[in-house]
């Protein structure tokens, strides 16, 4: 079968082809084999593949790639009746490994069967941009002074995971003020959705700007880049707020002062998609999903704009991934 295979960390053009690679055998108790159709180009995937994120995380064995939606091919012992998963069933691919290959072997946990309503485009969208979206939503009504209709802000707004959040808290009535790298940008963002206020941090007074569209003091603060902006978020929230932190697009390390962590009782929170794969039980799992395959039968428009590569087009999708602005999901597919 075929694979798109690392041969080290480097620009893409110079590190990545397409290989043929030995079919998985049979799989082994609990486990399935799932035959990849679609699967997102994930700012993680090209982070490892240029060597700024651990590529025995995100690329091991030197194959990229951790969700998609596919078919089920074969199934181990022991696969419970239950997960709904049996062979030919479409699913989407929870914090798997190594789907950027034809085919893959994960546990049948890691599996969520996707309703037929739901074309693949989509649900590829969801398994992990909707789930890390939801994942990000709970935490911050979890911050105390942060529920009801308190403002959100978020960086990289025009992100897949961003435009997911914003989507489900628009439903909620939470008002989102959203920040883009370009001002330029903005208003083609904030007219797809309501509550939603968006800023270009390039704008010398963002940072005023996020204060005046506020309608209460800012208590959470969530961000995937890290580096210089953490910092920037952290001024930007009331005292005794939060930052939410689900990624480091940004490798450079982040400059804190721990003197103003303490002295305004500031708190910083990782999470991540594995970590919610590894300690939600099944039913919560499919709980999150029903409400993210509901949100994407209301507001089919947030996942439209993809555009879609053959698999062997990796380095051509991965470019099209890193241009500015993002309008929509960069999807690699395999030939039917």
């Amino acid at each position: 079968m075929k694979a798109v295979m690392m041969k080290r960390s480097g620009d893409p053009s110079d590190v990545l082809a397409m290989a043929d690679i030995p079919e998985p055998a049979a799989p082994a108790d609990g486990d399935v084999i799932v035959r990849v159709r679609k699967r997102l180009v994930h700012p993680a995937d090209t982070a490892a593949i240029r060597g700024f994120l651990p590529a025995a995380v995100f690329a091991p064995d030197g194959i990229p790639g951790f969700d998609g939606v596919g078919i089920v091919q074969a199934l181990g012992a022991n696969v419970e009746f239950a997960t709904g998963v049996m062979v030919g069933s479409r699913v989407a691919l929870l914090s798997a490994r190594k789907t950027w290959a034809e085919c893959v072997v994960t546990s049948a946990t890691q599996l969520m069967p996707v309703p037929d309503d739901i074309e693949d485009e989509v649900a590829c969208q969801l398994a992990t941009n909707g789930i890390t979206a939801l994942m990000l939503l709970h935490a911050a009504g979890q911050v105390a002074g942060s529920a009801g209709t308190a403002p959100l802000l978020m960086t990289a707004a025009a992100s897949g995971v961003a435009r997911n959040m914003i989507a489900l808290s628009s439903q909620r009535g939470r008002h989102v003020i959203g920040l883009v790298r370009r001002d330029a940008d903005a208003s083609a963002l904030a007219g797809q959705f309501d509550n939603l206020t968006v800023i270009g941090t390039d704008r010398p007074d963002w940072q005023a700007a996020v204060r005046a569209a506020a309608n209460s003091p800012v208590k959470v603060a969530i961000d995937p880049i890290g580096g210089e902006m953490m910092p920037m978020l952290l001024e930007s929230v009331a005292d005794g707020g939060t930052l939410i932190v689900y990624g480091g697009l940004d490798p450079r390390p982040s400059r804190i002062s721990s003197g103003r962590l303490t002295g305004r009782e500031l708190t910083i929170r990782g999470l991540s998609a594995f970590g919610w794969s590894e300690r939600t039980p099944p039913e919560q799992r499919a709980a999150d999903f029903e409400s993210l395959f509901a949100m994407a039968r209301r507001m089919p428009q947030n996942f439209g704009g993809h555009r879609t590569f053959p698999l062997a087009d990796a380095v051509k999708a991965i470019a099209h991934a890193e241009a500015s602005p993002r309008r929509g999901a960069t999807i690699l597919a395999s030939d039917d």
